[in-house]
């Protein structure tokens, strides 16, 4: 440690305690935009409105219409450490309002040209005062409306240094809606509405839900897909809105989250909606989702972040699983479930003179075999160096309420189920659902056949180190292994269920995703032995292939995260037909 004692310590002047707080809770125009906002929210604004110029550098002015202060007051709020809303060490460890009044205004006048008129309600007259970069210009009364102004102007121009990292103002513009949209979206009571250059951007009506709210800023086929989010569960509240997984995007922005009603940054929601949607989306896919979480205030910490935007949780597990488990409960669909008839109405997939290909009383239909050897009726059997297998025995299955309508380009299977609505199912995805969950449920079973003779794969350094990673995974499925050299790797013995064709394949595919867990693994295996898109499939293959997806534990999605069945009914064929 350095000697203090050559310059000594000193307390640092006002000014400039103001703006090291400044920099910490106003980083750019948005910071501004939040925290003003919040204000009026705090004060009961029922409307507030936010204009912008040059991307909120020029100008952040915010309107309202809330309780407002007196000149006594007014002059508080702009003072460090003085708030309306804080009076002991126990508010502040509860605290449920947005922020500290008391504790943005002057970090944001001290870094402005600073503006506050207010008015309290009853009263015909209020006051103003107006500060430069922290130093007092004048004060006095102003006419106004029972309520609140704030005027920001030149915001950071005396730090030239701090103001140099803005964007353009297109892009800081971008930021300031971000932050005025996530809190309306949190406010449903309140009219909201945003200017930029005197043109209303957003403008949010009182009471509105918050379908109607994200139906103005996200796109209509999302939000016409929206799935309700509710789960209580003692003193804590999940609820909110997921997309529909088919819905995900390629970018994470709308996954937002609040905590009793204040907006946050948290890697243990983010974890839990992703675990939600978790063998639902391929791997570079994001859900979107507002997922509101109400837990005791003494429950978390909000007092993490100068800006309030990270929280920290008492109990990280408990949240975790409650967040989770509220949206995946409202992901799972069975598309293939029949639904309950009255005695009087006739099945449609069972009329008289309606086709039907799903068993009558007493028939069988051929059980579809788990693997895919037995799907190859084009050509001669290709079983690579194994005898060929017996066919599974004629298994009888119950009557699903499907009617089976044929195959669409050798890829994709149509069927009606019992509530008239189309199924289309892809083949591939459904085998390979099937295949990895058996492939699952037989762990630790799977014999090794050895081959008559080793096959070799060539690796990189980077091959080489993610397989030896997996070489007892791939050991207790039946694999074979030896490393040769440095860069050889021979393949002396295979899982029996495999070709060998399918198990270099496997293999590769392994390599070439990265696979670090036994989940990994067995994709691989599931994807090189299902049957592929174009492949034909009879009527009773497809039928049995339906009835063997209908007892998986997951029948929507296969095991990379890809829609697996997709169903069409009146409201979906008129929009297709632009009758809506």
């Amino acid at each position: 440690m350095g000697d203090l004692s050559v310059n000594g310590i000193k307390v640092l002047p006002p000014g400039l305690q103001n703006q090291i707080a400044a920099g910490e809770v106003v980083e750019r125009p948005s910071s501004v935009v939040k925290e003003l906002v919040e204000n009026s929210l705090d004060a009961g604004a029922g409307s507030v409105q936010v204009y912008l110029e040059q991307g909120g550098q020029a100008l952040v002015e915010v309107v309202d219409d809330g309780a407002g202060m007196l000149p006594a007051d007014m002059a508080l709020a702009v003072t460090r450490h003085a708030t309306s809303k804080i009076f002991s060490m126990q508010d502040l460890v509860s605290v449920q309002s947005f922020g500290f009044r008391g504790e943005a205004l002057p970090s944001i006048a001290s870094v402005s040209r600073l503006r506050l008129s207010s008015c309290v309600q009853g009263r015909d007259e209020g006051s103003f005062l107006e500060i430069l970069y922290g130093d007092h210009l004048e004060e006095g009364p102003e006419a106004m409306d029972p309520g609140t102004r704030v005027k920001v102007q030149n915001l950071l121009a005396n730090i030239p240094a701090r103001l140099k990292f803005l964007k353009t103002k297109n892009t800081e513009a971008k930021k300031c809606s971000e932050n005025f949209i996530r809190l309306a979206l949190a406010n449903l009571e309140v009219d909201l509405e945003l200017y930029s250059e005197g043109r209303s951007l957003h403008r949010f009506f009182a009471n509105e839900n918050l379908k109607e709210r994200l139906s103005r800023v996200w796109p209509e086929q999302l939000c016409r897909d929206l799935k309700e989010v509710e789960l209580d569960q003692g003193d804590f509240r999940v609820h909110g809105v997921a997309s529909a997984p088919e819905n995900a995007q390629a970018r994470g922005e709308r996954m937002l989250f609040y905590v009793n009603n204040r907006a946050v940054k948290d890697k243990t929601l983010i974890s839990a909606l992703k675990q939600a949607y978790k063998g639902r989306l391929l791997s570079r896919e994001y859900p979107q989702a507002v997922i509101f979480l109400e837990i005791p205030p003494e429950e978390v910490d909000v007092n993490v972040h100068p800006a309030k935007s990270e929280v920290r949780f008492r109990n990280e597990k408990h949240v975790f699983s409650l967040v989770s488990r509220a949206v995946g409960k409202v992901l799972d669909k069975n598309y293939f479930q029949v639904p309950e008839m009255p005695a009087e109405e006739v099945d449609v997939a069972g009329r008289a003179d309606s086709p039907r290909y799903g068993p009558g009383p007493g028939e069988t239909r051929p059980e579809m075999p788990v693997f895919r050897e037995d799907f190859r009726h084009e050509t001669a059997p290709d079983y690579g160096d194994r005898p060929p297998k017996k066919p599974a025995p004629p298994v009888h299955a119950p009557d699903m309420g499907l009617s089976y309508l044929g195959q669409v380009e050798n890829n994709y299977l149509v069927f009606l189920n019992s509530s008239g609505r189309l199924l289309v199912v892809d083949q591939h995805g459904a085998h390979e659902r099937v295949v990895f969950e058996d492939l699952k449920s037989r762990q630790g079973s799977v014999q090794s056949r050895m081959l008559a003779m080793p096959m070799q794969i060539e690796l990189h350094q980077a091959e080489k180190n993610l397989l030896e990673e997996i070489w007892s995974m791939l050991r207790s499925l039946g694999f074979v292994l030896e490393l040769q050299d440095e860069s050889l790797l021979q393949v002396k013995g295979l899982p029996d269920i495999l070709t060998s064709g399918e198990g270099l394949e496997a293999l590769r595919s392994m390599l070439e995703d990265k696979a670090r867990d036994m989940d990994g693994i067995l994709i691989a295996m599931a994807c090189r032995t299902s049957i592929k898109s174009g492949s034909s499939m009879t009527r009773d293959e497809a039928l049995s292939l339906a009835h063997k997806l209908m007892q998986c534990k997951e029948m929507n999605f296969c095991p990379h995260g890809r829609p697996i069945c997709m169903d069409l009914g009146g409201k979906e064929l008129e929009r297709l037909f632009k009758r809506r």
